[in-house]
């Protein structure tokens, strides 16, 4: 049976009281469901039947719920990028340090979810890469505000996208790090780890 086609987020219908209702609900069942199983494994209608509404509705926000999960993760973080860059000027280590920290947070916060995706090869919810563009895309954003110096040894720029997922697969790959600790080390503890790998021209706070 083919699946209703998916409707854009941002269109009209999707923007009233009760898309949005339904829309939250949905993101609180994926979020329990994938809590406890793989986002690629579980059917629509199970997360359908999970926030009370029908399957036609499911895909009107998303395509599948692997694609639901990563949009609920990322809208999140987009949340969080919004409040600490999006007016930020003038010293922008504070508010690369106060974004970072809540996205450990936020990381703590979902960590079954998050465990599942990155550390162990059970998760197919490509929250690996939702999580790498998510960071690439606040990195550029400061690239092209010109709010970061990057070095340029010789004159010669390092390209922006080179510097980008740098930036952006090295964060990452820490957090999958924080991930199998038994018990996370405090946030503050982690950054500071952290600052001690990034390269001294990335301000972190």
């Amino acid at each position: 049976m083919t699946s209703p086609p998916k409707q854009d987020p941002e269109t009209p219908a999707l923007r009233d009281p009760r898309a949005l209702r339904s829309r939250e609900k949905l993101a609180t069942a994926i979020l329990d469901l994938a809590g406890e199983n793989d986002a690629g494994a579980l059917a629509a209608g199970q997360v359908a039947a999970a926030a009370g509404v029908n399957r036609s509705t499911f895909y009107q926000h998303a395509a599948s719920p692997a694609a639901l999960l990563r949009k609920v993760l990322s809208d999140e973080l987009d949340v969080l990028r919004g409040q600490h860059l999006g007016a930020a000027g003038g010293d922008i280590g504070p508010a690369i340090g106060a974004v970072t920290a809540d996205v450990v947070r936020h990381l703590d916060r979902h960590r079954a979810i998050y465990r599942r995706g990155l550390v162990t090869d059970a998760g197919s919810g490509g929250l690996h890469a939702m999580l790498g563009a998510h960071f690439e895309s606040s990195v550029r954003l400061l690239l092209e505000r010109r709010a970061i110096a990057v070095p340029a040894p010789g004159g010669r720029e390092v390209p922006q996208p080179m510097v980008a997922r740098f930036i952006a697969y090295g964060v990452v790959g820490a957090l999958e790090s924080r991930l199998v600790e038994a018990s996370p080390r405090p946030v503050d503890e982690f950054l500071a780890d952290l600052r001690e790998l990034l390269p001294e021209w990335w301000p972190i706070g």
